[in-house]
């Protein structure tokens, strides 16, 4: 799509991020992901994010769905392949394993996730529970919902028992085991209920 070396590189900062991701990205999908990024930044509010880590997580969250616009298949790993490429490997982790890829990939008969991009660990998994828990309160076309709102729409789309809506499901329990993180879904979205 005509995107530079140089605007790859700039990927690790959030006005690189957001460049990259109007570049390679059609309307929809840069309205979803300023959708996920404008939740992600009310996410790192919430739980005080370090600024280097709120970078990140703003990078991520531009980032997450970069993968489309780019060829080599399954959306997290082309995206993620490219950002590894450019140097940025926390970021490339981040997109790789975005609302519970690896399992997607399991349910597709893909090539296993872990074994090109190992799972974030320390902070970078903290960053990862919120760039999940943005992406899942974000329609697709940047609107915020909640979770059974998303669930309905990916319902909508793939069918009950598609590959997506099992790993959303699976993506839900996981985030809403953990106190913190089911709050913080909680507090985000009836915000958007309100809004």
């Amino acid at each position: 799509m005509g995107v530079t070396p140089a605007q790859w590189r700039a990927a690790s900062n959030p006005q690189g991020a957001h460049a990259l991701c109007q570049a390679v990205s059609d309307d929809a999908r840069y309205g979803h992901a300023r959708g996920v990024a404008q939740q992600a930044t009310r996410a790192a509010n919430l739980v005080r994010l370090p600024t280097d880590e709120r970078r990140r997580l703003l990078c991520a969250a531009w980032l997450h769905d970069v993968g489309y616009g780019l060829s080599g298949g399954y959306h997290p790993i082309a995206g993620a392949r490219a950002l590894r490429l450019a140097g940025h490997e926390d970021l490339a982790r981040l997109v790789a394993h975005h609302s519970g890829a690896a399992t997607r990939a399991r349910l597709l008969g893909l090539p296993s996730v872990e074994a090109e991009f190992p799972a974030p660990v320390g902070a970078d998994h903290g960053l990862l529970n919120l760039l999940d828990v943005a992406d899942l309160l974000t329609g697709m076309r940047g609107e915020h919902i909640d979770p059974a709102t998303r669930l309905r729409g990916v319902t909508d789309r793939h069918g009950v028992d598609s590959a997506s809506v099992r790993t959303l499901i699976e993506n839900v329990n996981r985030l809403g085991s953990q106190a913190d993180t089911r709050t913080l879904v909680e507090t985000l979205s009836s915000a958007t209920s309100t809004a």
